[in-house]
């Protein structure tokens, strides 16, 4: 009999090309971290602590990040860390841990969907600091994106057009969120560098969670620790699906494609948490003017993305031009 000839191989790819895209793994990561508000929320509701629900979180994420961690080094040299590499590496925890902590006391005060928003201010909060160390003023358009997102900003917390209470005390748990972060990111961009962002996350969460036993450990009743079964696995849930995953899940993503790219897509986290919450949470409704400020929040992010290319850009030129 005659052989059959068998289809191309295009016919036989193109499910595996689509889940090995570098922008697909993006937006999968992006998914991800968008519902770690709202993972959070569902493990609130039965009753757990703020502090209880840290402790879980990073005792859990962080012996997933070591095994990821010597899965993805595992044909790297291993080389010592340096003195200045641990002293980067707790500078960075603590920022973390000073960040983490306010965002999941936000996300209990204001909700998922309002918190992610302040939250998303991080951005902003970066050019400032950018302008500090240069010692120069931003661009117009870098001082015109932080002016609407603080008017976005303004309209989410506008009292009167949410279901929930706007409390002045959330509102600076997400403030100091989101300030954190961006602090953060600024640090560690160095480190990285040397580490590789794999190493960098390991140790550097490795740090914060010695800071979650240190400070919010010792005050933590062993009754509030204990957790129901389905507190339990909603806090697997948010380990595993919006921690662990999409951290490598990004770092892949962003290998396989451009960083501008994974930037515009990765800027559509907000609107997937206020979705995903106006779905399953009734008192997190927005009313028109809390709409038209996550139009403005979502906007001043995506002025941020394009600056950060226009400039990746010029130093690519510049760099070719050398």
């Amino acid at each position: 009999m005659p052989r059959s000839t068998p289809p191309p191989a295009s016919a036989y790819d193109t499910g595996s090309t689509f889940w090995q895209s570098g922008l697909t793994l993006v937006a999968i990561a992006t998914v991800g971290m968008a519902l770690k508000g709202i993972f959070a929320r569902l493990v609130y509701e039965y009753g757990v602590p703020v502090d209880a629900l840290l402790i879980w979180r990073f005792a859990l994420a962080v012996p997933l990040f070591w095994l990821g961690a010597a899965w993805f080094n595992r044909h790297k040299p291993r080389t010592p860390l340096q003195r200045r590499d641990w002293i980067g590496c707790a500078i960075s925890g603590g920022l973390f841990f000073f960040s983490t902590v306010c965002d999941f006391n936000a996300i209990h005060e204001l909700g998922a969907s309002l918190s992610r928003m302040v939250l998303y201010l991080f951005p902003v909060i970066i050019i400032v600091i950018q302008a500090l160390q240069s010692r120069r003023w931003p661009l117009r358009l870098q001082v015109a994106m932080f002016v609407v997102a603080w008017a976005g900003i303004a309209l989410l917390l506008l009292p009167g057009w949410h279901g929930g209470t706007v409390t002045t005390v959330g509102v600076a748990y997400g403030l100091g969120a989101a300030t954190g972060y961006a602090m953060f990111l600024t640090v560690s961009q160095g480190i990285m560098k040397n580490l590789g962002s794999v190493r960098f996350n390991k140790v550097s969460n490795s740090i914060t969670l010695l800071l979650v036993g240190l400070f919010l450990l010792p005050g933590m009743p062993v009754e509030q620790l204990a957790l129901s079964a389905p507190a339990f696995g909603w806090m697997l849930v948010l380990v595993v699906f919006s921690t662990v995953l999409p951290f490598f899940l990004m770092f892949e993503g962003v290998h396989r494609a451009s960083a501008s790219e994974a930037g515009i897509v990765a800027m559509f986290g907000p609107v997937i948490t206020v979705a995903v919450a106006l779905a399953l949470f009734p008192d997190e409704r927005l009313g028109p003017l809390q709409w038209i400020g996550m139009v403005l929040v979502v906007l001043s992010i995506g002025g941020g993305k394009l600056i950060q290319t226009a400039r990746a850009n010029r130093g690519a030129k510049s760099a070719g031009s050398a």
